[in-house]
């Protein structure tokens, strides 16, 4: 561990004390999330035999869906946005500002950060662009008439609250789960088995987009559809790049384009 790690750590203990102490994060999450920077750590060095790493892989995976979406019966993370019915009954949607989700993605962001193997496959900067580009535009036009969305644009302060949640919850969190620890680690894997570049980078995409669907649950019908699209997407932006930024970006222009001008939730 070198120092900025070292005070890095001392302040995320000092955080996470905090939101323990005030009741905004459950104390079983902040012993799972000490075990996942411990694991993490673990898991990045380079030198770790092959076995002793997937297992760990096994461990860490887990642990980190657990430390992101376990709520105790009885406990509420901080709410920061609610929006009202038009019945005036039951709020049509709320969220919640998860501070494990976040403080997880943020530890998985600073310690899987990859570093590139001389072979890694790198596509060039102008179709890393492109793919950053039309991908949002893509997702959303063919979500428009697939999902049924309707015009609904939403005050400025909700989409000012929406964003700061959106980007470290949720696109942050999510795609440091997906692309660093699911994607990359299966890319090195599969490299190590083929020289293939084709098996070595699509497998990879097409395994994560399966799990990026299915962690989603309770999607039916074309949503399923929608979700697979963007998944492949937010992971291929990440094949050609091989930079974490890309799909993160993609992710949150996607949900805030649909909350800030659609029918929100689907």
């Amino acid at each position: 561990m070198n120092k900025k790690e070292l005070i890095a750590g001392v302040l995320l203990a000092l955080v996470v004390a905090v939101l323990v102490i005030v009741g905004w994060m459950p104390w079983v999450n902040m012993i799972g999330l000490a075990g996942v920077v411990c694991l993490a750590m673990f898991f990045r060095k380079e030198a770790l035999n092959r076995w002793i790493k997937v297992g760990v892989f096994i461990l860490l995976v887990p642990l980190v869906f657990f430390v992101a979406t376990y709520r105790p019966e009885g406990f509420s993370y901080p709410l920061l946005l609610s929006l009202a019915h038009e019945t005036g009954s039951e709020p049509r949607f709320e969220m919640f500002v998860n501070f494990s989700k976040l403080l997880v993605g943020l530890c998985l962001l600073f310690l899987l950060w990859p570093r590139l193997r001389n072979c890694e496959f790198v596509a060039s900067p102008s179709w890393q662009f492109l793919i950053a580009l039309l991908a949002p535009a893509l997702i959303v036009a063919i979500a428009i008439p697939v999902l049924d969305l309707r015009f609904q644009p939403k005050a400025i302060e909700h989409m000012v609250l929406f964003a700061l949640v959106n980007l470290f919850v949720i696109a942050l969190a999510e795609e440091a789960f997906m692309r660093l620890l699911l994607q990359q680690s299966l890319c090195n894997a599969v490299a190590g088995m083929t020289t293939n570049r084709w098996v070595q980078e699509l497998l990879p995409l097409l395994l994560v987009t399966v799990i990026f669907v299915a962690i989603h649950v309770g999607l039916s019908g074309a949503a399923i559809w929608i979700y697979a699209l963007a998944g492949f997407l937010y992971g291929l932006s990440y094949t050609l790049s091989k930079n974490i930024l890309y799909p993160i970006t993609i992710h949150f222009l996607v949900n805030q384009i649909h909350f800030s001008l659609l029918t929100y939730p689907l």
